[in-house]
């Protein structure tokens, strides 16, 4: 592997870092963060770290407003809960996508100080180029994560990022002794705990259960599958998504001859589809992944993917937050009869939302999709939408020549 493909560092954790990036993104171009969570979002999200958060604020947020810093706060899957700092570069980190609710893990932007401490569970610091994410590469960042003090769980990080100050050893000091004080609060508020009434629940602190996201099925886009356990993800195969995608959406179960019409088109054999569902429950078991029961093969709890949510969104009118949400096609590769329907009808459904009620910008940020880029009634749509002096209107005028064409 050349020099830029590994990423322009000697650091073998980053020039690590790079390589899974291009395994998930295929090129730095192609990578940008996308905000998840609406602000209602966030309050739920953010519960689970709130007993951290004031140590946080009061050993960070001081020297980042004095020294033009921002700091901000994850989830263990890399969504940023909270951004504060100095007013100015927050509002310059605003332009490269660095705000509350947006996907700042190694999957959505490749290579960053918090998306990459959070895979790494230690302290990092990515300088300038070593970005990924073109964008970021102006900025500098450390960031450490967040471990609860008794199970030793990823409760997402705590970042400062902004000029060359941010990657200095006085920077990353600072921000391990922040996050050693946050997890003596958080041990200390866990030993305040009152025991529980007798026949009464305990009232957990960011106890394991409480604090664990629910697992996500993940199968939109162009990046790998995953399953999403404890926020870390867990890469799939394609095969494997596909099973528990067609688990997720049969309440009942599917028997092992439904299994292989949904995704084999009749044509596997049994023993072929209980060899695969095998593969799949060693790869789960040790993992603390979901378990599937036989006869027929069942997911015993609710098992969410990110197309279910999308779906939702479409159906409750939230045309733009399902547009947020959706980074491209579901498993594009795959020709499992199964999701080939589902594809095509969710590409179908959103593309109906955003062309009947969608802005300018929404339109925009559909046609930014690859299966939209050549839909020429999204870009007549768009110059109409568009102000007489917008510069954007050149782009749409090309398309539709090069559609045309």
């Amino acid at each position: 592997m050349g020099a830029a493909a590994e990423g322009p560092t000697p650091d073998p954790l980053l020039r690590m870092s790079w390589a899974r990036s291009l395994d998930h993104l295929a090129a730095p171009e192609r990578c940008a963060p996308r905000v998840v969570l609406d602000r209602a979002d966030l309050r739920d999200a953010g519960a689970p770290l709130r007993a951290l958060l004031p140590v946080l604020d009061e050993l960070l947020t001081p020297l980042a407003e004095d020294t033009g810093l921002v700091v901000a706060v994850t989830d263990p899957c890399g969504v940023l809960l909270r951004v504060r700092g100095s007013a100015q570069t927050r509002r310059r980190a605003e332009a490269m996508g660095f705000v509350e609710g947006a996907d700042w893990s190694e999957l959505a932007v490749g290579t960053n100080a918090p998306g990459t401490a959070l895979v790494l569970r230690r302290a990092v610091t990515v300088r300038r180029e070593q970005h990924f994410y073109p964008e970021a590469r102006p900025w500098s960042c450390t960031a450490a994560p967040l471990l609860h003090p008794v199970t030793g769980e990823l409760l997402g990080a705590v970042d400062l990022t902004g000029g060359d100050a941010a990657a200095g050893p006085a920077t990353r000091a600072l921000i391990g002794a922040a996050v050693r004080a946050a997890r003596a609060e958080l041990a200390l508020a866990l030993r305040r705990e009152p025991p529980p009434r007798p026949g009464a629940p305990a009232a957990r602190i960011l106890a394991p259960a409480a604090s664990a996201p629910p697992a996500l099925l993940r199968v939109l886009g162009d990046a790998p599958p995953a399953l999403v356990l404890a926020g870390q993800p867990l890469e799939l195969t394609e095969r494997h998504a596909e099973i528990l995608l067609a688990l997720s959406r049969a309440g009942s179960g599917l028997s092992t001859a439904e299994l292989s019409e949904q995704l084999w088109a009749g044509r596997a054999r049994e023993t072929t589809v209980r060899a695969e569902v095998l593969r799949l429950r060693r790869l789960l078991e040790p993992r603390g992944g979901p378990s599937i029961t036989s006869r027929p093969y069942r997911l015993p709890a609710a098992l969410p993917s990110d197309a279910g949510r999308v779906l939702e969104l479409l159906a409750r009118g939230s045309h733009r937050r399902a547009l947020r949400e959706y980074p491209g096609a579901l498993l594009p590769h795959s020709e499992a009869p199964e999701v080939v329907v589902l594809r095509h009808r969710l590409s179908r459904l959103l593309r109906e939302a955003v062309l009947t009620d969608g802005s300018a910008d929404a339109v925009r940020q559909y046609l930014a999709l690859p299966e939209a880029a050549d839909d020429a009634e999204a870009w007549a749509l768009l110059l109409r939408l568009l102000p007489a002096r917008s510069p954007a209107r050149a782009r749409a005028v090309l398309e539709l020549e090069r559609l045309r064409d």
